[in-house]
């Protein structure tokens, strides 16, 4: 089924769709957002006959946004996509076919399958001389027009799942199949289904082995139809499944390399795919493979990077021996806190890198300052209280890409205080980036929770070294609500309490495990 998450600052909420499901602020609608920046009627999400979704926005004051897209016509939805209307974030899922739950690949018998039949070389389009039906020309211009508009969808996007959801979908356009699945090559060389889809509701799709076994050692597409009676063609090269009629399978390919496969077939149709179609599907598919080797180079990268990061927060942490583990905790902590405040993907992968490396300013402290066993002196203090902008000064000579670029300005405000009075630069209320109000929060709940071997202390009240309470900590943030904290940050924190106690108990039972 196809579900949209509402997250908003009353929480998540998981929401099945139907086939038609208004979306405003008004009482009337199927779903109701109280939002003051939303319309009353704001948008549309419709469900078709195929189960493919849509958004389309209904003259609404704000607009609506799919991906950080503004949306001017109907708009189709796919697994992941993020839309937003107003304050108010929708997370769209169709977890109706999971394709590994939904594509079996078999080992089949020979004899009771219908043969293969490799394309010949690609067949030309028709000239104009040559064309005598206006309707086949309308239909080659339609699946032209959808193989050109996919390409360019598909060039915008670097998800993966997206990608191939985006494709079958876009197929489905202008092509008679009943089933299509992509399958992505896995780490032992077997095909591993990422994306499927199907006309008919919550039906399994079996391959042949012998199907992708062809496709993987000739690197070439086929078009195999129900010609078991015809005398060319041997037996024992069966590839379709009982009840399949018509099959089209391309590899996706890199230059030699064999990325996965397409697979498209139909139960209700013999020859049911041209030469044609082979072509286009060709072409999508070459489309695909270079986005896909391109999101996988990206995705190396992005681990490289994120591991160094990781490593060198840890580093920094490690020069304490209580403060082990600090800038993780507060990382999951913070997560939890944007998760249900409604933070973007986008945003709370800024916030992950600011929170691994907000005490990397630490490095700078000496350790007779940091290491110290008691409260600090007053030129301690200060001399401490520079991390902050040692962080930012150490961040900004690291390359961070545009999406990234605030991760120097963030990290370093997380001491910075509603009324002003943080530091270094005493930013003051919506001055102080939203992302740093999340860590300002995070880094106080874990401090507090956990052992220093200084006094931990509120104004001018010494409190004790080991852990506090949970409803101590809690009542020393909630008290600072409004004058050292973000209210609504706070509200969501207390929102988050019982996954955050659940993380922390998790961190240290494994943390007794191991001693």
């Amino acid at each position: 089924m196809a579900y949209i998450t509402v997250i908003s600052p009353f929480g998540r909420k998981k929401v099945e769709l139907q086939e038609q499901n208004s979306i405003g602020r008004e009482s009337g609608n199927r779903i109701q957002l109280q939002d003051r920046l939303v319309s009353k009627s704001h948008c549309t999400i419709t469900l078709d006959e195929n189960h493919m979704c849509f958004i389309e926005d209904r003259s609404s004051r704000n607009g609506t946004y799919v991906n950080n897209r503004l949306i001017t016509v109907k708009t189709p939805l796919y697994t992941g996509d993020e839309i937003r209307i107003g304050n108010t974030l929708l997370l769209f899922e169709d977890n109706e076919h999971e394709a590994a739950q939904m594509v079996e690949i078999e080992d089949v018998d020979e004899g009771s399958y219908s043969s293969i039949m490799a394309p010949q070389s690609e067949m030309q389009f028709l000239s104009e001389d040559d064309i005598f039906s206006e309707k086949a020309l309308r239909a080659d211009y339609e699946k032209l027009r959808v193989t050109y508009e996919l390409q360019n969808e598909m060039s915008l996007d670097r998800d993966i799942d997206k990608t191939l959801n985006r494709i079958l979908a876009r197929t489905f356009e202008f092509l008679e199949y009943d089933h299509g699945v992509i399958l992505l090559a896995g780490k032992g060389g077997g095909m591993v289904p990422l994306s499927y889809k199907s006309r008919r509701k919550s039906e399994k799709l079996r391959l042949s082995s012998t199907l992708i076994r062809y496709v993987q050692e000739n690197k070439t597409g086929v078009i195999s139809t129900d010609m078991s009676s015809d005398q060319r063609f041997n037996s024992s090269e069966s590839i379709l499944l009982e009840g399949v009629k018509s099959t089209i399978a391309v590899p996706i390919m890199a230059e030699t390399e064999i990325l996965g496969m397409m697979i498209l077939n139909s139960t209700e149709m013999t020859n049911a795919f041209t030469v044609k179609d082979l072509g286009l599907i060709s072409t999508i598919a070459n489309q695909a493979a270079r986005i896909i080797k391109n999101s996988l180079l990206h995705e190396e990268l992005r681990l490289m990077f994120d591991s160094s990061i990781r490593t060198l927060s840890a580093t920094v942490d490690a020069r304490h021996p209580l403060t082990a583990g600090h800038s993780e905790r507060v990382n999951e902590i913070s997560i939890l806190i944007a998760q249900k405040l409604g933070l973007s993907e986008n945003e709370i992968r800024v916030l992950k890198f600011a929170t691994l490396m907000h005490d990397i300013g630490k490095i700078a402290v000496p350790d007779k300052i940091l290491l110290k066993s008691g409260k600090f002196s007053p030129e301690e203090r200060d001399v401490m209280d520079t991390h902050s902008i040692k962080t930012r000064e150490i961040l900004e000579n690291f390359y961070f890409p545009l999406h990234l670029e605030q991760v120097p300005l963030i990290a370093s405000s997380h001491h910075e205080k509603m009324d002003g009075t943080g530091y270094p630069q005493g930013l003051k209320g919506t001055e102080i980036p939203m992302v740093s109000r999340i860590i300002a929060v995070a880094d106080m709940f874990d401090a507090l929770t956990a052992k220093r071997d200084y006094p931990k202390y509120i104004d001018n009240t010494t409190l004790s070294f080991e852990p506090l309470p949970l409803s101590t900590a809690v009542s020393i943030i909630t008290n600072g609500a409004g004058v050292w904290f973000d209210k609504d940050v706070v509200d969501a924190f207390i929102a988050s309490l019982q996954e955050i106690s659940d993380y922390i108990e998790g961190v240290r039972k494994k943390i007794s495990g191991s001693t």
